[in-house]
């Protein structure tokens, strides 16, 4: 008796389980399944990516609509399709995330399998090596869309012993937009909190495809305490309304070096002869110099702060104290 209790009560147990896994709330037959989208998001990457490679940016709009309607077409689906599609999971904006993500991760092991990034990867180091070193410990790939709280990827890193007196830190990574319609308005912050308290900043407008590079050097020798930043992507239609239109911002090879320098010629040579710690009063402003990576190409020259920039380049370097 005790048995056949037990057995019915599993029973009615496993019973209750499927009923309520098959109550679980899905997507409705009429719009496009999660995998179904997302191989169809790649796709357009994929599109776009043979319209820039190219090289005619006359007919640029020309062929990447070409290239799009041909990856509708491999999948038996009209724009229209895609469109309602996209308007309800921009409803579900952490199912839309999940789809991103994942396709995030698909875009860079690609780029891995194929060598397309390798010099990229390796350009400072994926690891601690001698003076440099990679402090990113987050996801090194990551879609922002411009829904909040997926619209915003931020990083607080707290200086260790590690970090010694003249670093320098370097925010690297690409980016890929997949947009709809629209104008793209991510935004990419670096700053470094040193040790007397000041802050210095430098800010970048993201608006192509290509590798971005944000750099900071504690050149007075100060001393960092913090470094600290986010990358944004605006909803890029000029109002408070969500656009329910593609609009993705693919980050990838994301990195965060920290850079050891030696002092200066004469510096070292008068702390030789003084005996003193090497430490100089600081300048009003440490040095701050940022631009676009090429791949491929010499180490940058530092360049001079700015007072005003064109949108591709920085647009505020400041120091509070």
């Amino acid at each position: 008796m005790v048995c056949v209790f037990r057995f019915r009560t599993i029973s009615f147990t496993l019973l209750l389980a499927i009923l309520l896994a098959g109550c679980k709330p899905g997507v409705p037959s009429e719009y496009l399944q999660p995998g179904e989208l997302e191989d169809i998001l790649y796709d357009y990457h994929v599109a776009d990516g043979m319209a820039y490679a190219d090289g005619n940016y006359a007919e640029l709009a020309y062929r990447r609509k070409a290239y799009r309607e041909a990856a509708l077409k491999k999948y038996g689906i009209t724009q229209a399709e895609l469109d309602s599609s996209l308007v309800y999971y921009y409803r579900h904006t952490a199912m839309l995330h999940e789809i991103y993500s994942n396709l995030a991760k698909r875009l860079n092991n690609d780029a891995i399998a194929l060598g397309a990034t390798a010099n990229e990867l390796s350009q400072f180091g994926s690891a601690a090596q001698g003076d440099t070193a990679t402090v990113w410990r987050s996801e090194r790939s990551m879609a922002i869309i411009p829904q909040a709280p997926y619209n915003t990827v931020s990083f607080d890193v707290k200086a260790d012993t590690a970090y010694h007196q003249g670093d320098k830190m370097i925010l690297s990574f690409d980016n890929q937009f997949i947009f709809q319609d629209g104008i793209k308005d991510g935004l990419a912050l670096l700053a470094v909190t040193f040790k007397n308290d000041s802050t210095a900043t430098i800010v970048n407008h993201i608006t192509s495809d290509m590798p971005y590079n944000l750099q900071i050097s504690d050149n007075d020798r100060i001393g960092i305490k913090r470094v600290w930043g986010f990358i944004h992507l605006g909803r890029g239609n000029g109002g408070s309304v969500p656009s329910q239109t593609l609009k993705l911002m693919s980050v990838s090879n994301m990195r965060l070096l920290r850079m050891h320098t030696t002092p200066p010629k004469d510096d070292a040579a008068e702390e030789g002869k003084s005996g003193s710690t090497g430490v100089t009063p600081p300048s009003t402003m440490p040095s701050v110099s940022m631009r676009p990576v090429v791949p491929g190409e010499a180490e940058e020259e530092q360049a001079a702060p700015r007072s005003s920039a064109s949108p591709n380049m920085p647009i505020s370097v400041q120091q509070t104290p």
